[in-house]
């Protein structure tokens, strides 16, 4: 005779197969799938930098009805099957001299770290914006943009994506530009600039939408050490500065944070965590991390390596220099979390 537990699991068990015939679940139910946790990764540069010399002989850039036309090398996570998280990506990208990236928008937000330009230029919603090494060009969602080197050298820079993030929330969207390779320029150089800069007219934000916008490295340099001068330093994180919405002086873009750091010769921060996550790429210097969420990995890095930090990870920073600071650049989908209130910090 069957005890009342075993006709209670009876019950339980022909409704959890009426269930599963009809694809639904109960909370009851232990048969959920985890994925595997991110894993904190350095990406060395002289890696990176041969596959994207050699895809840059092999690889042609796509047409402009292909999605992929661009020539990049993405960062990819041991724990995926692409990109280096859940939310951001962040890649390598390469114009050969001569070259066009042809003209498409689409509803991820983009941005560039330039690496290694002579003057090459991106176009943004109408507007040419010379790209130099240490600027940080911003693309936001849903406009037109193209990149043209007409120098004799290669152009290198990074991109920063939220694509992962878009496609999660089923907001990916892509169109070609149908007048040709490449937009018009309609507006003046520095177009953005004077209309955003701190003397600008008045513009009205209440949605903190990003602008495209370029931020000189000669400013970000002198801003650095300024505050290195003053000694204004986070005990985490070194010296610590936000490129903030030039109207709002909110994130830089809804979706990624950007930021960069100096850690000055010899400095070592101390360990803390927080949700987010963060890919960062080596400006000058060399140094270590130490990341994790139980056991500390050692991370050595040097001048254009790449590193990641997962969401709620402990890290801390140290210069090997006694004699040189480290710049390190860095992007976050921490805007996402603040905006939706799941942001949230642990210091040790």
């Amino acid at each position: 005779m069957n005890s009342p537990d075993n006709l209670q699991n009876e019950k339980v068990a022909a409704l959890d197969r009426r269930m599963a015939e009809n694809y639904l679940t109960g909370h009851w139910q232990t048969t959920e799938e985890r994925e595997e946790d991110l894993r904190p990764w350095l990406w060395r540069w002289p890696v990176i930098y041969s596959c994207l010399q050699e895809a840059g002989e092999v690889v042609p850039l796509g047409k402009v009805d292909d999605p992929n036309n661009r020539r990049t090398v993405q960062l990819r996570n041991p724990a995926q099957s692409r990109g280096a998280s859940r939310t951001l990506g962040m890649s390598v990208q390469l114009v050969n001299p001569g070259e066009t990236a042809e003209c498409h928008r689409h509803t991820n937000a983009a941005l560039r770290f330039v690496i290694e330009s002579k003057g090459t230029c991106t176009t943004v919603e109408g507007e040419r914006i010379l790209m130099e090494p240490g600027d940080l060009l911003l693309t936001p969602n849903w406009t037109w943009h193209d990149h043209a080197n007409f120098t004799d050298a290669q152009a290198i820079w990074l991109d920063v994506l939220d694509g992962r993030l878009t496609r999660h929330l089923g907001a990916a969207f892509h169109e070609v530009y149908s007048e040709g390779r490449t937009q018009p320029i309609t507006k003046p150089d520095g177009y953005s600039k004077q209309r955003l800069g701190a003397i600008r007219p008045r513009v009205v934000n209440h949605s903190n939408q990003a602008f495209p916008y370029a931020y000189k490295w000669a400013d970000t340099k002198k801003a650095l050490e300024k505050l290195a001068e003053a000694g204004d330093a986070s005990p985490y994180d070194g010296i610590l500065l936000e490129y903030t919405n030039p109207v709002t002086g909110g994130p830089t873009m809804p979706t990624i944070g950007c930021w960069i750091q100096m850690l000055r010769p010899g400095e070592e921060t101390r360990r803390h965590r927080h949700t987010g996550i963060a890919i960062y790429h080596v400006v000058q210097g060399e140094g270590v991390t130490l990341a994790g969420k139980r056991d500390m990995e050692k991370f050595e890095w040097g001048e254009r390596d790449c590193f990641f930090v997962p969401s709620w990870c402990w890290h801390q920073f140290r210069n090997t220099s006694n004699t040189k600071p480290a710049i390190i650049f860095s992007v976050t989908d921490r805007p996402v979390l603040e905006a939706l209130g799941l942001y949230r910090e642990e210091n040790s």
